[in-house]
């Protein structure tokens, strides 16, 4: 935190919903702060694990400590801003959830105790096709003395496996921060990068108006030709207190080259917990569901006697219905399963198709489970482009921000 923000307070609102005409100059001020940093430069791990090019200056030595590297930049102000690079990667959301407590705890030992903190930007999206969360916050101090304010805003990113988390202790240089992660993105070269899928798409979620999530699919053939599915999504629920709830999935698909399902997984984690551990096989022509979900142990056969079909098989079908003369009115049927609140059952999936939307899409609505999604859809892939519904109340909508390749 800047010295020059380190001003007493008669009081402090703190509350993401004052707005900017609401606050002092001083604090005006101390939030258009940015940073001169010049050019980007090459910065390299010790080991020569990593490379990248970042617009700032590299303060010490980059030395993989208990499995990941520090990365601490000189971005023109008085307090620098640091990257962690986990090789094997993280969970998205828990990373923001953690790091905040981490680092107000941290605050809090140095200068006073963190009274209030309040959550006043979240954003996610793409670098590229390196998908970002990124949260934003206000906080106040007590030493005893006085009353002072700082900031904090991280991003945390996933690039070819690996995890990069960045964050910056301070009311201001916020394009700057944003620049260095950015850069970070888009130039991070490791001795582990995965192989690039041959299909990949990315989407962003919105809750009541603000970004809160992201979804990416990728598409990745084995040496026999079966294809992994790989569905990750991140999510932050902010709570009462200024608090954060994280919640990270993976769904993986094994699929044939038709296009029909070999076996699946589910993975949740709420908070950095594991709450649902899940897998779909087959054994003895009888689909079986084995794992632990909320806390109880599963082995059961599937109750229905539906096949399980899979992402690209409901995106092939669709693809096949957009392509008729005239698919208005046509509709798509597909039992799925989720692995959610009845991981042993099959759910009904139906997408009908109600009206061209433009070039290359079609508006439609997406069922299942009880919730109705209205939806736009690429012609070319049978992919949701845009989805909006509304639960609880609370309007819920998705807009893919990135595609590449074919299948």
């Amino acid at each position: 935190m800047s010295k020059c923000v380190w001003l007493a307070l008669s009081a402090l609102v703190a509350s993401s919903a004052v707005q900017a005409a609401d606050e002092p100059q001083w604090l005006k001020d101390a939030r258009v702060r940015e940073g001169k940093i010049g050019p980007a430069v090459a910065i390299q791990s010790k080991d020569s694990w990593f490379k990248a090019k970042v617009p700032g200056k590299l303060m010490g030595d980059i030395v993989k400590v208990e499995g990941s590297y520090s990365v601490q930049l000189d971005i023109g102000g008085e307090q620098s801003a640091y990257c962690e690079i986990m090789p094997d990667g993280y969970d998205m959301a828990d990373v923001i959830r953690t790091n905040l407590e981490y680092t107000l705890e941290t605050v809090g030992k140095l200068q006073g105790k963190v009274e209030v903190r309040a959550l006043e930007v979240t954003d996610a999206g793409v670098f590229g096709n390196v998908p970002y969360l990124k949260a934003q916050w206000i906080y106040r101090v007590n030493d005893g003395k006085a009353q002072m304010v700082g900031g904090l805003q991280q991003i945390s990113m996933e690039k070819n496996g690996q995890g990069i988390y960045c964050a910056h202790v301070d009311l201001g240089y916020t394009q700057t921060f944003f620049a260095v992660a950015k850069a970070f993105a888009e130039t991070f070269e490791s001795a582990s990068d995965e192989p690039a899928p041959f299909y990949e798409e990315i989407a962003v979620s919105t809750v009541g108006g603000r970004k809160l999530g992201i979804l990416r699919t990728t598409l990745v053939r084995d040496e026999e030709g079966d294809i992994e599915v790989k569905d990750t999504s991140a999510s932050l629920q902010p709570l009462a207190g200024g608090a954060l709830q994280s919640d990270d999935t993976i769904r993986l698909e094994w699929v044939r080259p038709d296009y029909s399902l070999i076996n699946a997984s589910r993975f949740v984690a709420k908070d950095g917990a594991l709450t649902s551990n899940l897998n779909l096989k087959l054994v003895d022509n009888a689909w079986r569901v084995d794992g632990e979900h909320e806390g109880k142990k599963l082995d059961e056969k599937l109750k229905s006697d539906g096949q399980p079909g899979t992402w690209l098989a409901q995106a092939d079908g669709i693809r096949k219905i957009l392509a008729a003369a005239d698919p208005v009115g046509t509709q798509q049927t597909m039992w799925s399963w989720l692995g959610g609140v009845n991981p042993d059952k099959l759910v009904e999936t139906k997408t009908k198709i109600t009206a061209k939307a433009g070039d290359k899409k079609f508006k439609g609505v997406a069922m299942l489970e009880g919730i109705t999604v209205d939806v736009i859809i690429d012609q070319a892939t049978g992919t949701v482009v845009v989805g909006k519904t509304k639960v609880g109340g609370m309007e819920m909508a998705f807009e893919r921000v990135y595609a590449k390749g074919t299948f």
